[in-house]
């Protein structure tokens, strides 16, 4: 809680008048919470001395209803207020700005008039994590840790889609949780919060727990890829394949699995959960990578139906991909989409297409016309790609890429593009551009 200035907001200050006025501000929050808490103090002994005020039955329905403070909110401060009556020279250094509030709230939770000058050094010299362990020591935090640890884990929803959880650890498991969440923020390529490090574990451990015994999947175990025509091998690696002379290749894959990805894993079936040798077969394929271009992540990584189950999609290596966790997120907001055989070419589609095509689906239903052969409704890469057609058939998609010049995914999205302002269409024989 802080006390809100009266200055109105002033943007493009100088710097030293910006860091002038924090410094003043930050001064009103300390003198306003070192109030705050003394006036609560005086609040809860009026209405405790007198049962009451009008139709509350105590300070904290009074603090809820009046000032929007929240029973705990209310409660830690009443505290730190009444610690403060006792303890004069850590009110001055609160007040004076040589400790923050969560060391106050801290130390008054043990602090003596007899030993406050040496909690007061604590806590100017400890971090906040060291003091609360040294105060947790001073209370006799270090009682029955079985009896606690024990206690169920307290539950709030904020909001309903945020739940705040309040849990009594014993100092070893957090160690070993603070640990796993460090391992994965180091292996991950951007930043994680707390929320996304431990969402991060508990995937982890979930793909442990829901991987059959003995399955191969190339982010967790040695895979060699073996071609059946020239019969090279390459190892997968983190950063790429590696291609081994057969000594080596032979060696590794010596008295292991071997596995045909020629019929890995192409059983069609519909319906129930995933067979594992199709997931099996779908992430070898895929050596476990995001099949989204230009990300081709390999942690996190889910086994996506192209054609989803509810619409007839079956689980086969065909209908079956894989995607890092964010691509996947994105394909079920709608941000992007693919289309195409799993075990070929695949399609992605970005938000600009989609938006597109929506907008093509209600022009649809509205009876509105699309714009048609009218090149000035197309962008730069479709416009690109019906000078390179000209009036021959049979364009692929790797041709038009050769012939273009640009990227497998723009080719796909100009090539949506052209179907829908109806300048292209496609046949058997690949795709043509109409008359």
């Amino acid at each position: 809680m802080c006390c809100a200035s009266t200055t109105p907001y002033r943007p493009g200050l100088p710097l030293e008048e910006l860091l002038s006025e924090l410094g003043r501000l930050l001064e009103e929050r300390r003198l306003g919470e070192r109030l705050v808490c003394r006036y609560l103090v005086d609040l809860a002994d009026r209405v405790g001395t007198r049962g009451g005020v009008g139709p509350y039955a105590d300070v904290y329905h009074l603090a809820r209803a009046e000032l929007k403070l929240g029973v705990r909110s209310t409660r830690e401060r009443v505290r730190v207020g009444r610690a403060l009556q006792v303890l004069p020279a850590i009110e001055q250094s609160f007040v004076q700005g040589e400790i923050g509030f969560s060391q106050v709230r801290e130390i008054t939770r043990v602090a003596k008039p007899e030993d406050e000058s040496a909690w007061l050094a604590a806590a100017k010299q400890l971090s906040i994590r060291q003091l609360e362990k040294r105060v947790a020591e001073a209370s006799g935090g270090r009682g029955d840790k079985r009896a606690r640890t024990a206690e169920p884990a307290e539950v709030r929803w904020p909001t309903p889609s945020t739940v705040e959880v309040r849990l009594v650890l014993p100092a070893e498991i957090w160690a070993q949780l603070s640990r796993a969440m460090e391992s994965v923020r180091r292996a991950s390529e951007a930043s994680l919060s707390d929320a996304e490090a431990l969402e991060a574990v508990a995937r982890e451990a979930l793909a442990r727990a829901s991987e059959p015994e003995g399955a191969a999947d190339p982010s967790r175990t040695v895979v060699l890829y073996e071609c059946r025509d020239c019969r090279r091998t390459e190892l997968e690696t983190g950063t790429g394949a590696v291609e081994l002379d057969d000594g080596a290749a032979a060696a590794l894959g010596c008295g292991h699995i071997v596995r045909d990805l020629r019929t890995e894993g192409r059983v069609v079936q519909r319906g129930g959960q995933l067979p594992a040798a199709t997931r099996r077969a779908v992430k070898l394929r895929d050596r476990s990578r995001c099949r989204a271009p230009g990300c081709h992540r390999r942690r996190y990584v889910d086994v996506h139906h192209v054609v989803p189950q509810e619409l007839g999609g079956e689980h086969s290596r065909r209908n079956c991909v894989c995607l890092c966790s964010t691509c996947h997120g994105k394909l079920h907001q709608g941000l992007i989409r693919l289309e195409g055989d799993a075990d070929g070419e695949l399609a992605f589609f970005d938000a600009s297409v989609v938006a597109r095509e929506g907008r093509a689906a209600r022009a649809r239903r509205s009876g509105e016309r699309m714009p048609h052969g009218g090149s000035s409704h197309l962008s730069p890469s479709a416009e690109r790609l019906t000078r390179v057609m000209g009036e021959r058939g049979g364009w692929h998609v790797d041709l038009l890429c050769e012939a273009s010049g640009l990227g497998a995914a723009q080719v796909a999205c100009a090539l949506l593009e052209l179907e829908l302002a109806g300048v292209a269409r496609r046949t058997t024989g690949g795709y043509q551009r109409c008359a």
